[in-house]
């Protein structure tokens, strides 16, 4: 029989031990919080911006990667930028195209933004005849996320084999 002092220290040790938790769950939710509504916090809308290219010495030196900046705007445009990641051939790109973009008036805000460089295959035939090398294509999911592919660049000889 567990005598009525034992059932109390058990009950006060449960008690205990369950309020700790709680207040655990509720410290961790609570430094969650901050984060989860800056990325709720409504992003500006862009109104223009010029389409991204793949630069074409990248292209040529087969460099591909993803770019991260981190801009600031100004309630208009975009008022400073930091390169986060990235190859700086790329980066170099990235830049000259945010820098085109104006928003609708909005709060100045600092955000991030990711441009993906990919260089697709080149396919060519034993006497140098390869795909269209054309512009390639950008997806844009502004302001955030900006996909730009082309054509790598193959550079080749018809009496050797052809060299990437």
């Amino acid at each position: 029989m567990i005598s009525t002092s034992t059932r109390f220290l058990r009950n006060t040790v449960f008690t205990r031990l369950m309020w700790s938790v709680i207040l655990l769950g509720v410290i961790v939710v609570g430094n969650m919080w901050p984060a989860a509504l800056q990325k709720k916090k409504s992003l500006p809308v862009v109104t223009s911006a010029s389409v991204p290219m793949y630069p074409r010495t990248p292209r040529i030196a087969h460099i591909d990667g993803v770019v991260r900046l981190r801009l600031s705007t100004d309630g208009a445009r975009v008022s400073s930028m930091d390169v986060e990641s990235g190859p700086p051939m790329l980066a170099q790109a990235a830049q000259e195209n945010v820098r085109t973009w104006l928003f609708e008036k909005h709060s100045p805000t600092t955000f991030d933004v990711t441009f993906h460089y990919t260089l697709l295959p080149t396919k060519c035939d034993s006497e140098c005849n390869c795909d269209d090398l054309g512009n390639g294509t950008a997806i844009l999911r502004l302001p955030t996320e900006i996909e730009v592919s082309a054509n790598e660049v193959m550079t080749c000889d018809p009496a050797k084999e052809l060299i990437r």
